[in-house]
């Protein structure tokens, strides 16, 4: 993560990574987004994993994001989080099975190209 963190940085963009230990966490930082000032959020959760009493505030949060984000994943069986918030899929989704720092990677590239390198990117 170090390395994508001097990427973004390179580019003129504040990377916020935040690594949540379960999802009452990332619903947190997700309601939280607009107050970090992100542009965008890079999200990886497999939308099949969440707890069934986490769904509806996890869907409230994404559908409450008042900026786009683009979804990583490294299994090509992973659901989409997006599908929680229909009215509001991600700008897209990134697969690479097996290899997650890849898929961060990529993700990174397109999250800087679609931010044209502005200031502040939340992970």
């Amino acid at each position: 993560m170090w390395r994508l963190w001097e990427r973004a940085q390179a580019a003129g963009v504040d990377l916020l990574w935040r690594p949540c230990n379960d999802f009452i966490e990332l619903t947190g930082h997700l309601d939280r987004s607009p107050i970090d000032h992100a542009e965008l959020v890079l999200l990886d959760v497999d939308a099949a994993d969440v707890p069934e009493a986490e769904v509806v505030p996890l869907r409230r949060a994404l559908a409450a994001l008042d900026v786009p984000y683009i979804e990583i994943h490294d299994g090509s069986d992973e659901t989409d989080a997006s599908m929680l918030a229909p009215g509001h899929p991600s700008l897209v989704s990134v697969v690479v099975p097996g290899n997650a720092m890849a898929g961060y990677d990529m993700a990174l590239s397109i999250g800087l190209r679609y931010l044209g390198a502005q200031t502040r990117m939340a992970a």
